[in-house]
């Protein structure tokens, strides 16, 4: 089955919902203990953080894409293509000091030029039938939808994760 990076970054997001940064790993351990990619537990990808206090939810999704690199170097997880991960990051650096609700026609001004596995983000964007966003995890979500829905029609290829 097809993972998605952005999808895992979304639901890492989910989970912090509500959470005041900075804020402490063992705060982001707790609430991502259950969580599992690619059959790696979080807490596992983040004990190879060294950092013990993250900044923002962005700083977060970055650190883990770093450790997860460190987990591959080492042979100790299959080396992957983390640009799902990779991708999610970018858009939450180019949406940073929005004010949520924000309308979609925003959203698509701050994601120009960008792309997701050489698809144009107006292309995904277009599969969004929102027009407004309550938070930055559901604007992950509604766009791993688009992707999902997307590939379900063959007109891009699925990203194994």
């Amino acid at each position: 089955m097809a993972r998605r990076g952005i999808s895992w970054a979304a639901e890492v997001l989910k989970r912090i919902r509500g959470l005041d940064f900075p804020v402490k790993k063992d705060v982001i351990k707790e609430r991502l203990k259950d969580l599992y990619w690619r059959g790696i537990p979080m807490t596992k990808i983040l004990d190879e953080i060294p950092k013990e206090e993250f900044e923002s939810p962005a700083e977060l999704l970055h650190e883990i894409s770093q450790a997860i690199h460190k987990l591959e170097e080492r042979g100790e997880i299959p080396v992957t293509s983390k640009k799902g991960i990779n991708w999610a990051v970018e858009v939450l650096k180019r949406i940073r000091g929005l004010d949520f609700p924000v309308k979609k026609e925003i959203i698509a001004e701050r994601l120009k030029d960008l792309y997701w596995m050489g698809v144009p983000m107006s292309k995904i964007l277009d599969e969004v039938k929102k027009d407004e966003f309550e938070s930055p995890a559901e604007l992950l979500h509604e766009l791993a939808e688009a992707i999902r829905k997307l590939e379900e029609r063959g007109e891009i290829a699925e990203e194994r994760v």
